[in-house]
């Protein structure tokens, strides 16, 4: 009997100690706890798919709104229902104070959507050897570019930053992702995946060549990408070789990080974490 009375009282007092760990936590914790059921409700409401997951992946200050407000950083893992049941991830953003959620803020004056102005920051996983384009890898400056190398401005930009971190290694770390502007510029995936087959075969430059090629080819034709890349850059790389699993895997990854990474628009430059919009704090690290 003694040893039964024992027990029921650890148990009572575990199940007393469960309880107190479940309701203290703090206001943050809750907040989070209802956006993500807002999220979760939002969704159920559509037929087309299915939540498997919803994520806060960051958070942080919203300086323009005072008070309390915060923006949300979502990662939403989803089932598409009607198509294989197929995965995909949505990345949102949501603003809320504690009391209200918020889905956009307009700029009275200039009509600018606030959603779009505010970006996550860097997450220090993408400074990634393998990604090191120039500069050295411990220099105390860290940049990432997120580029497309048939967009025109990144044509003009990227050659002047290359050439910026290609003089002062031991500044900055110029770290680089593909991010195609497909809409736009058909020819950009093929160039992409000819250029990882060229570093892949340890052609040295690659990406500088590629922006001074200026490859503005306006087709999605590969054999005809393929000739005029092959003529420039000095390379025999195939269809077959830009179809190979690491170069698709590669590329796909690149995508994949610049959508968790909120990215619309090519040139994309952080600098030591925080997005430059403007592009030219690079400048400054070299002076």
């Amino acid at each position: 009997m003694m040893q039964l009375m024992s027990k029921l009282l650890i148990i009572s007092i575990l199940s007393s100690l469960s309880l107190f760990a479940k309701t203290n936590i703090s206001d943050q914790e809750k907040l989070e706890r209802r956006l993500i059921s807002y999220v979760k409700d939002a969704i159920s409401v559509n037929p087309n798919f299915k939540l498997e997951k919803v994520k806060i992946r960051q958070s942080k200050p919203v300086e323009k709104l005072g008070g309390n407000w915060r923006i949300y950083f979502l990662d939403i893992d989803l089932i598409m229902t009607k198509q294989n049941n197929q995965k995909m991830t949505v990345f949102d953003k949501l603003f809320s104070n504690g009391d209200f959620i918020v889905k956009d803020f307009l700029d009275i004056v200039n009509k600018a959507s606030l959603k779009d102005k505010t970006v996550p920051d860097m997450d220090p996983a993408l400074y990634r050897r393998d990604h090191l384009l120039y500069g050295n890898f411990d220099a105390p400056n860290k940049i990432v570019a997120f580029s497309d190398p048939v967009c025109p401005f990144c044509i003009s930009y990227m050659p002047k930053l290359i050439e910026a971190v290609k003089a002062h290694p031991d500044k900055i770390a110029l770290f680089y992702y593909h991010f195609p502007l497909t809409m736009l510029h058909e020819e950009a995936p093929t160039i992409i995946k000819a250029a990882l087959v060229a570093e892949k075969r340890g052609v040295k430059d690659v990406i500088e060549k590629v922006y001074k090629n200026k490859f503005e080819l306006r087709t999605g034709n590969e054999d005809v990408i393929l000739k005029a890349f092959n003529k420039a850059i000095g390379t025999r790389v195939t269809k077959n070789d830009i179809k190979q699993q690491d170069i698709l895997k590669h590329y796909s990854e690149d995508l994949e990080l610049a959508g968790k990474m909120m990215i619309n628009g090519t040139p994309t430059i952080y600098v030591n974490g925080k997005k430059d919009f403007k592009r030219n704090q690079y400048k400054e690290l070299i002076k």
